[in-house]
Formats: structure tokens, sequence, C-alpha cells
């Protein structure tokens, strides 16, 4: 008598896990190949440029160049998502941007990095259609888990990339340590975009009369904004406060902690490694408590931690016993703040957004988001070399708390999910 009941749970465990196939599984696929790539590069990409001779203002300045660069980029991408489908436009361009990974590792100076930051944002095209096709693959009621799944294996395959990325850059220097990691990150990107081939098209093939691309573009992307200013721009205003302030202070985390705080290229590494360990660890248990107590509070959870740790990081002291222990609890707290924030903001939007409209309104949300992002780092390499390296973490901790307000009192989640 008891076979029955239990088989029946089996049943619905296994059936949270019944949208592992076609596209889903691809995704998971490629990303266990790229995510060691970036766990390789991310922690050291900042002081890479550094050593190439730039200065705290240059590297706000790349940084700039490229996101705003992303951020028209994205428009043209979104319109290609959504008129022309996700698939081709994905594929192609993720081999393009394989190939730029190729030239941070030969750049001879911090020029040749701009290049490859600026045609690696040309070459990003694909996102708007990335973002689209995942949302279109995973049903609405498991979003938040979905999300969080998809980024599981990946990341669990990632776990050794920080720790080889301190080895490579502790017994080859910063400049020898990380052309070692780009090399190793175009090999990746190369076989993930082979993976991408045998994605399928999610996007109904459209029947409507085609206009001129002019007049079908600027038609597009008037519904979009529409819809944005109708249904999400208290959305739009936390994504302008939000990544002015966080990209603002995100090209100098590392140089911050390396060079203001003389924790060194040691110190950096073990809080990027065990911020990416336990962000991993709970990559799960984000997802589910997101579709459990609605995006909105985990937003206001994910900003909320962000405004206290931020302000930590902003005053932390250097060269006392306990530096390095406080700044990496510090950064791993931030880092899981921004998860619970990022599986929020992509719930949010996946159950705004319409299937037919995600490229382009996606795609206009994120140049929104960019050119702040843009601005912020811009204005944070001034403040980081000019007035004080504590100062765009103070930045980042007043932004947050006013991008909780807006949380708070502006957003609201939408009553029906879109599917």
């Amino acid at each position: 008598m008891e076979k029955a009941p239990k088989q029946s749970r089996i049943r619905r465990f296994l059936a949270n896990f019944s949208f592992l196939k076609g596209n889903v599984l691809i995704i998971i696929l490629s990303w266990i190949v790229w995510y060691p790539a970036l766990g390789l590069i991310g922690g050291y990409s900042q002081l890479y440029i550094y050593a190439l001779g730039a200065s705290a203002i240059i590297v706000g300045a790349i940084n700039s160049i490229s996101t705003v660069t992303l951020s028209i980029v994205r428009i043209l991408g979104g319109y290609i998502a959504d008129r022309f489908g996700r698939k081709n436009v994905l594929t192609i361009m993720s081999f393009a941007s394989a190939f730029t990974y190729l030239i941070y590792s030969l750049a001879p100076n911090w020029q040749w990095v701009l290049i490859a930051a600026t045609l690696n944002s040309i070459f990003l095209l694909y996102q708007p259609a990335l973002i689209a096709l995942r949302y279109d693959s995973v049903p609405s009621e498991k979003r938040g888990f979905g999300f969080a799944l998809t980024e599981f294996l990946p990341g669990l395959v990632s776990l050794p990339a920080p720790f080889i990325a301190i080895y490579l850059v502790l017994t080859n220097g910063t400049v020898g340590g990380m052309r070692i990691a780009y090399l190793i990150a175009f090999a990746l990107g190369i076989i993930a975009a082979v993976i991408w081939l045998f994605l399928k098209e999610t996007l109904p093939q459209r029947t409507d009369k085609r206009t001129s691309f002019y007049s079908d573009f600027k038609k597009e992307y008037s519904e979009a904004m529409g819809f944005i200013f109708k249904r999400m721009h208290s959305v739009a205003l936390l994504y302008i406060l939000f990544n002015f302030a966080f990209t603002g202070a995100g090209p100098f985390f590392s140089i911050y902690a390396k060079s203001f705080l003389n924790l060194g290229d040691f110190g950096w590494g073990v809080m990027y490694a065990v911020s990416f360990i336990l962000n991993f660890a709970f990559l799960i248990p984000v997802g589910l408590a997101t579709d459990k107590i609605g995006e909105r509070r985990m937003l206001l959870v994910g900003i909320g931690f962000l405004s206290l740790f931020s302000l930590i990081y902003a005053t932390a002291l250097s060269n006392e016993t306990f530096s390095l222990l406080i700044m990496v609890l510090t950064y791993a707290a931030m880092i899981l703040a921004y998860a619970g924030y990022a599986k929020a903001v992509a719930k949010l939007e996946a159950d705004f957004i319409p299937r037919e409209k995600r490229g382009r309104v996606t795609a206009a949300l994120s140049f929104v988001a960019l050119l702040a992002s843009a601005i912020g780092s811009a204005v944070g390499g001034f403040e980081y070399y000019l007035i004080n390296p504590r100062f765009p973490f103070i930045v980042l901790t007043v932004f947050m708390a006013l991008s909780f307000i807006v949380v708070l009192l502006r957003i609201k989640e939408p009553k029906t999910p879109e599917q």
C-alpha cells in the first residue's frame, strides 16, 4: 500500500525537472564548456588591464566604451531576435565573440584590450536572442528554479577555475597568467559556439507583410518603448539606479582590494574564489526562494544586503590582522546578494514581457541599463583616481538604498505571468 504514494512522490519530484530537454539542455551543455572560462578570466581581468599600463581612469573608460557599444548593439540584436529568430544570430556571433579572446591573450598594451573589448561588445549582438530563447524555453511557474538550474551544472564544473587563475597569476605574473587564461577562454568559446548549432528556433515564423528596415525597426521599437513606459517604467528606473552604481564600482573591486587595501594578487584571488564557490552553492536555493517568495521580495532582500555590505567594503581597513577575512566575507555576501537581484529581475522580465516582444523589450531595457552602466564606469574611474579609492563604493551604498526605495514603493509583480 505504501508503494503508490512513494512512486507518486518520485513522479512529482521528477516533474520539477521535466523542462530539462531540447534547448534548455543545449544551453546547459554549452555553458558547462564556457563557464570555466569566465571563472578563469573574471577575477583578474581588470588587474590585467592595469598591469598593461592603464590607469584607474582608463580602466573605467574601457569599461564605459565597451558598455556603450554593447548598449547600441543590443538594440539591433533585439530587433533581429524578434524579427528573424533567435538561433542564427546566436550561433554566428558566438563564434566571432570567441575570437576576441585571442586578441585579449596577445594584447601588447591596454589599447589592444580596448579593441578586443569593443569588438566583443559588437559581437554580443546575440545576447537578446539568448535571453529570449531561455525565457521561451522555461515554463513560467518554474522560472526562478529553472534559470538557477541552467547555471547549476556549469557552475559546478567551473569551481576549480578561480583557483587555477590564482595559480596562473602567482606562477606567471598577472600579465603572463592572464595571457594563458584568455587563450584557454578562446578555445572553450569555440567549442561552446559549436554546441549552439544544435539549438531549435523558438520564435514562430512571422507572416505579417515586411516593410523597409527603417520603418519596421522604428515601428517595432516604438511598440517596445510604449510597453516599457506603460508597464515597466519603474523597472527601468531601478535598472538606471542599480547599474550606474554597481557597474561604476565594478571595475575597481579588484584594484581597490589589491592596491588600496594591500591584499595583493593572492588576497584578491581568495576573495574572488570564495565568492565564486558560494555563489554556486546558493544558486538553486536562491532560484527556489525567488519562485516561493516572489521577485519583489527577493529584490528587496538582495538590494538590502548589497546596501549593507557595500558600506562595509567602502569603509574597510587595510593592513589589519583580520582584513582579508572580513573582505572575503564581505565580497562573498555582496556577490550572493547580487545573485538574488539577478534571478529576481530575470524572472520579473520573463513574467512581464510577452514572447513575441521579448527580444526587443529586453534589448530596450538593456540599452537603458547599459547606458547607466557606461556613465557609471566612466564616473567611477574619476572618483577612484581623483577623489578617493573609497568613493565609488560610497556611491554604491547610497544608490543601493535608493534602489531599495524604488522596489519598495514602485514595483509590483504582474498578476498573470507571461508564458
